[in-house]
């Protein structure tokens, strides 16, 4: 039990003193269920661990995002119907550059409109405007929570990983505590869908406002180093003075005009970035290191993890669809990271979660 209270977080131990406003037989008493309770809550709840999650297109893809490829080509497709074309018109562009456009990306041959936008600077504004106008459709709150009650149905269909996040974030832990999870994501993905699901379930779970809601996940910071659709309604106050983008978005010409101006494509020579600067801390002060749904491109872990980086002594991720080729590349980068060593899993974002990640004892064999 001694040990138990020596790994006491500083929440616990403010509520372990206040044990002393009781009398002397009632505090003796109440110090023996709270150690109890004390040491469920040091093995069980929570992530006391520092941890980074590195989300890419895959880890969306779930709640029915598309990937990378899947962007390029619905985009393509879109490009070709005219309610798709008059959004991108009434945002003034021209029908000429429409047409380019969209001939230009479908022959290109890169993988993904990110891809085709770092050389064509010609191209940057309706690209970004054409992401936005295809993405903002699928946010919608049904797909995260509604429509997985059909889905659980299926045995062959993987898990909400958000709603397992969820739960490893609060389960049987008082509202007062959640900001003390030690969790930090970084996000490839231009959607907002984590942190919306992590603001509705938290609303929902706790029943508090949205303020307060806001100022709990202030404190588990989501860094999209390419940028996102635009802040939402409650983090307007947080994160500048863009307008916000809401969840559900009606696709008013002001929400799209906000979302396509959050999106960044990043030039491949430029290294830096705020968001990249800020994410590379976190990972130099984390001591577990996952990978969800990322496809390690080249371009994207130059950016991330530079050779100086110090990189936790615990790293995982998901190999799902990635080719021979692309694995050997991350072992080259990080010797350890290998599907031999069981550190790179060919599962989905919610098994690899599930059945081979421990949050808060890394080391555990699996």
């Amino acid at each position: 039990m001694a040990y138990c209270l020596e790994q006491t977080d500083l929440n616990l131990r403010i509520s372990y003193l206040q044990l002393s406003a009781l009398g002397p037989g009632l505090q003796e008493k109440n110090k023996k269920i709270f150690a109890l309770l004390l040491l469920c809550y040091n093995f069980v709840a929570m992530i006391k661990i520092p941890t980074v999650l590195v989300l890419g297109a895959g880890a969306s893809q779930p709640f029915d995002f598309p990937t990378g490829q899947g962007l390029k080509d619905h985009i393509v497709e879109k490009l070709h119907l005219p309610r798709f074309r008059q959004r991108l018109i009434d945002l003034d562009f021209d029908k000429s550059i429409i047409h380019d456009f969209r001939d230009s990306l479908r022959e290109s041959g890169r993988p993904s409109v990110d891809a085709f936008l770092e050389y064509r600077d010609d191209f940057l504004g309706i690209g970004k405007a054409s992401i936005a106008v295809a993405l903002l459709p699928f946010e919608r709150t049904t797909t995260l929570f509604g429509d997985w009650i059909n889905k659980r149905r299926d045995p062959d269909k993987p898990g909400n990983w958000y709603e397992h996040l969820f739960g490893v974030l609060c389960d049987g832990i008082p509202f007062d505590v959640i900001d003390d999870n030690k969790l930090s994501i970084i996000t490839f993905n231009y959607d907002r869908s984590l942190e919306h699901f992590l603001f509705m379930s938290l609303k929902k779970s706790y029943g508090i406002t949205d303020k307060m809601c806001a100022e709990k996940l202030a404190k588990i910071p989501i860094i999209h180093v390419h940028g996102s659709l635009g802040s939402l309604p409650w983090q307007s106050n947080i994160t500048g003075s863009i307008p916000p983008v809401p969840y559900d978005s009606n696709m008013l010409k002001e929400h799209v005009k906000s979302a396509a101006h959050n999106i960044k494509i990043i030039r491949e020579n430029i290294v830096d970035t705020v968001e990249f600067t800020k994410a590379r801390k976190k990972i130099q002060e984390a001591q577990q290191l996952l990978f969800l749904g990322f496809g390690f491109h080249p371009t994207n872990i130059k950016r991330l993890l530079p050779e100086s980086l110090r990189i936790p002594m615990y790293v995982r991720g998901t190999s799902l669809g990635l080719s021979l080729e692309r694995r050997i590349a991350i072992r080259q980068r990080h010797e350890s990271l290998n599907e031999k060593d069981k550190k790179l899993i060919p599962k989905d974002v919610y098994t690899f979660l599930h059945d081979y990640v421990s949050f808060n004892k890394p080391g555990v064999d699996i």
